[in-house]
């Protein structure tokens, strides 16, 4: 069985490659390589994917796919989504809070998550509220300094 990236690669280069215009035609195509799947399984990697409808050179409706998205610099992401979203910063021991504008939470949690700081443990984030667990105090402290800082850039 193929996994899912795998799958994922051969349905961006078939699209690349062949003519493509409905999913039926993608799951045979896809048979053709050993690799069975159902068309909800199809569907889901093609919104995961952000494939589109497109039309060739010769006026035929065909699916594309988008070029890569460039990632852009988490700490830079991370420093907008808190000015933005109005974060306060709040320790309490190994424990940080990131209060924010209502509705923000998922995405300030998103974009400490992204970051990838080697100190925080893990985030969960509600509507206005995100806790963060830091590995110890004295790292807490740390970690507070450095969201305070991009709080005022």
């Amino acid at each position: 069985m193929m996994r899912k990236t795998e799958r994922q690669r051969l349905i961006e280069t078939l699209i690349k490659q062949k003519s493509l215009a409905t999913q039926d035609e993608l799951v045979a195509a896809l048979k053709r390589f050993g690799c069975e799947v159902t068309q909800a399984t199809i569907s889901r990697d093609m919104r995961e994917m952000g494939v589109q409808k497109g039309t060739s050179r010769d006026g035929r409706v065909r699916y594309v796919v988008p070029p890569p998205r460039v990632r852009r610099d988490p700490e830079e992401v991370l420093a907008r989504v808190l000015l933005e979203s109005g974060a306060e910063v709040l320790r309490a021991q190994n424990l940080l809070v990131l209060k924010s504008e209502p509705g923000t939470a998922p995405t300030v949690g998103r974009a400490v998550d992204e970051l990838g700081h080697e100190d925080v443990v893990g985030t969960v984030a509600g509507d206005d509220t995100v806790l963060l667990v830091v590995r110890n105090d004295t790292r807490a402290g740390k970690v507070e300094a450095y969201l305070k800082k991009l709080t005022q850039v």
